[in-house]
């Protein structure tokens, strides 16, 4: 009986079939999918071969995934609990499409978490927001698998991920930093316990306060700290971050040491060799003499003036020829290590205010300012 049953539908298939409502398609073995893993076995990469190429998508993909995750754990200095059981797994499909998203759906399989991803058209994804995922998937598998038993852990904000990944690219941490150098000079920069707190994913040239913030986590060690503090089944708290970053309690002594450290970074030479509009901006800014001590003042009554004033002054003020000296000796640690046309342009002035302060005639003092602005000004274009 069951074999005339079986028969019965065979012939109803091969009738669609013929009437063109039903095509069977019977696949190869070699178009079968099949699984990569990675060497520790946290990474699977599912999908089928290429014609001419028996690895198809699958070896460049876990090569892709297993770059990207050794990065980040050697930037944050972790390492995964359990690393044989699997925690990513990432199907490439076909191609026949032109559906470009990363699609990604977690789950728990013998109670640890997995996140599957797949790609419908492996060859045209979202690379970077193929770099999200993973490494969101590896945070989120981190926590689940440092939580002791029969605890729910505390679910990490979407921000640090991205901050994460922009703070372990060092080039990319090192443009954050001069945007937020840029927003705290202008005093429009977020008091510090809310930038623990409040943030979120972003694009464009604000994604840079997340990876600021999370790069201040990478030169604290404090990643692993906070990943463990959410294995421990505590939400996130951002007071609790920033307590843990400046080792202060107060909002208020908190938002200090952060202004004492963004005062470093301001004289830091983030890319040695290069000047960047940052820097040229800063050093325009310096521009100015300003009184040797506090009880003095440039001219009759000035705490401060140009360098063109400067040369009228010095003919009969003795504290600007001070104020100058002590701006020369100044002068080449604004420049150094920032490359070579802003060292020229560095010297320059130094020349000019060792001048003012020899007490050199006007006219001099003249041709040696404008020699040094004439330097200055092709660098202030591109930086404005």
């Amino acid at each position: 009986m069951k074999r005339l049953v079986a028969y019965l539908i065979l012939l109803a298939c091969v009738a669609c079939a013929q009437e063109g409502d039903l095509v069977i398609v019977r696949r190869k073995p070699s178009e079968m999918p099949k699984t990569a893993t990675s060497a520790g076995g946290f990474v699977k990469v599912v999908a089928a071969d290429v014609p001419g190429d028996p690895m198809g998508f699958r070896l460049p993909i876990l090569q892709f995934v297993t770059r990207n995750l050794r990065d980040l754990e050697k930037a944050y200095k972790l390492e995964m609990p359990r690393r044989a059981e699997s925690g990513i797994v990432i199907h490439a499909l076909d191609g026949r499409t032109n559906d470009t998203r990363v699609i990604v759906r977690t789950m728990r399989r013998d109670d640890t978490l997995v996140t599957r991803v797949w790609l419908p058209s492996p060859g045209f994804s979202d690379l970077e927001q193929l770099r999200f995922e993973i490494a969101r998937a590896y945070l989120r598998a981190w926590i689940d698998r440092a939580a002791p038993s029969g605890v729910t852990p505390g679910e990490l904000p979407d921000w640090v991920v991205q901050g994460a990944l922009r703070a372990a690219d060092n080039e990319v941490a090192h443009d954050d930093i001069r945007f937020v150098l840029g927003l705290w000079s202008s005093a429009r920069l977020p008091f510090f316990p809310a930038l623990c707190s409040d943030l979120r994913v972003v694009k464009g040239p604000a994604a840079a306060l997340p990876g600021y913030v999370v790069g201040y986590i990478r030169e604290k060690h404090v990643l692993k700290k906070a990943l463990e503090y959410l294995a421990s089944g505590a939400a996130w708290n951002g007071a609790w971050l920033a307590e843990q970053l400046t080792g202060e309690q107060d909002p208020v002594e908190q938002d200090r040491v952060s202004d004492e450290r963004l005062a470093r970074l301001s004289r830091a030479v983030l890319s040695p060799g290069r000047a960047s509009a940052w820097d040229i901006q800063t050093f325009a800014s310096r521009l100015r003499l300003y009184p040797a001590t506090f009880d003095r003042t440039l001219g009759t009554s000035a705490m401060s003036c140009s360098f063109a004033e400067a040369i009228e002054l010095s003919a009969t003020d003795g504290n600007v020829r001070v104020a100058a000296a002590q701006k020369a000796r100044e002068m080449p640690m604004y420049v150094v290590g920032r490359g070579e046309e802003l060292m020229a342009v560095g010297e320059a002035y130094r020349k000019f205010l060792l001048a003012v302060a020899r007490g050199d005639p006007p006219a001099e003092l003249r041709a040696l300012l404008r020699a040094a602005d004439a330097l200055l000004a092709p660098l202030l274009s591109p930086a404005k």
